[in-house]
């Protein structure tokens, strides 16, 4: 019973450093925030971090794993909720979803790209982690594509992708919604293509 309790624990302090860690890095960025900052605000000590995780980058790569879980759920759960019967509509919602965050005050960015972008070619764990996300986001594109029987639907949905990540970045340097309405209607232009 001690033995379960400890494992709880232990689990529930490795979580709360992975939301605490995942704050400060989307706030700061990942180069500028050392361990000490991530120590001090979690009030745990450095050897307990590196118990849970071997390096700062392991840490990362849990913040990254944890935002993929949050957010893929929240946009499932966006468009599996609307009332669109359309499967291209459906995946289309993925901007409206994105303007939604943005029209709220949320213009940091994806959390992935971002780590993805401070670790181009440095790391490649920290690149496969955020790149789980990006393929994910692919494949629930492409699945609402195929649904529509829409040709070269895997093709489209990269497409798609690359106008939405696109809209990430120009939203996140204007703090506007505006890039994200024009990205969408790209993307639904090239839908009516196929």
């Amino acid at each position: 019973m001690e033995k379960k309790i400890n494992q709880v624990s232990n689990s529930q302090k490795r979580d709360e450093m992975i939301q605490s860690a995942y704050d400060i890095f989307y706030k700061n960025g990942f180069h500028a925030t050392g361990v000490d900052a991530i120590v001090e605000r979690t009030g745990i000590s450095k050897r307990t971090l590196y118990k849970h995780f071997t390096s700062k980058e392991g840490l990362i790569i849990a913040a990254v794993n944890y935002y993929h879980q949050i957010m893929f759920k929240a946009i499932t759960d966006y468009i599996e909720k609307s009332s669109f019967d359309n499967p291209v509509d459906k995946a289309l919602m993925l901007f409206d979803f994105l303007g939604e965050l943005v029209n709220a005050g949320n213009v940091d960015g994806c959390f992935a790209m971002n780590a993805k972008t401070e670790y181009a070619h440095k790391a490649v764990e920290i690149e496969a982690a955020c790149d789980v996300h990006t393929n994910a986001l692919i494949r629930l594109i492409e699945k609402y594509l195929s649904e529509a029987e829409i040709k070269e639907s895997e093709s489209l949905a990269v497409q798609i992708l690359m106008l939405f990540e696109g809209a990430i970045l120009r939203s996140k340097a204007d703090e506007s919604s505006v890039p994200i309405k024009l990205a969408k209607s790209a993307a639904a232009v090239l839908c009516s293509q196929s």
